[in-house]
C-alpha cells in the first residue's frame, strides 16, 4: 500500500457534490462578472468561496457543509458559489483570510465571512451572529502601509 503516491486528479466542476451543490442545493455559479449583481440582490445571500481540491482538501468538505448550513439557516434566501479559476480574484474583495469561506450579505451590503472550516456548532454561532449584524465593510487584505 502506498500512502504518498499520486492520487487521481480531482475533476471540480464534473465532481458529484459540485454538481449536486449547483443542481439539487440551488447554488448559483458565479464569478468575477456576475458577483455584484448576484449580492446586489434583496435579501440574505450567502456565498460560498472554494479553491481547487487537488490543492486544498477542505473544498470538498465545503461542498458538503454549505448546503447544511442553508437548510438550517432559513433566512439565507440565496445561495451561490466562487470556484477557481476566479475564486482569487473576487475573494480580493471580502478580504478573508483562510479558505474555504462563507460570506454573507444583505440587500447588496457584506456583513461579515466565516473563513476556514468550524465545529458545527461554532459555524452556527458564527453564521447566526454575522446574519443578525448590521452591514459594515469588508476587512482590508492587511496590506501594510508605512509614512514616508
Amino acid at each position: 500500500m502506498e500512502l504518498h503516491g499520486n492520487s487521481p486528479k480531482i475533476d471540480l466542476l464534473n465532481h458529484p457534490l459540485y454538481k449536486k451543490l449547483t443542481g439539487e442545493h440551488g447554488f448559483e455559479v458565479c464569478d468575477k462578472d456576475n458577483i455584484q449583481q448576484f449580492v446586489d440582490q434583496p435579501g440574505l445571500s450567502m456565498v460560498l468561496f472554494i479553491e481547487d481540491p487537488n490543492r486544498m482538501k477542505e473544498t470538498m468538505d465545503a461542498l458538503v457543509i454549505a448546503p447544511e448550513l442553508a437548510k438550517v439557516c432559513k433566512l439565507i434566501q440565496r445561495k451561490a458559489v466562487v470556484g477557481p479559476p476566479n475564486a482569487r480574484k473576487v475573494a480580493i474583495l471580502y478580504g478573508f483570510k483562510r479558505w474555504p469561506a462563507l460570506v454573507f450579505f444583505r440587500d447588496g451590503k457584506y456583513l461579515g465571512a466565516v473563513d476556514g472550516l468550524r465545529i458545527w456548532a461554532e459555524l452556527i454561532q458564527e453564521t447566526d451572529r454575522i446574519i443578525n449584524s448590521e452591514p459594515t465593510y469588508p476587512p482590508s487584505i492587511g496590506i501594510p502601509v508605512r509614512a514616508v
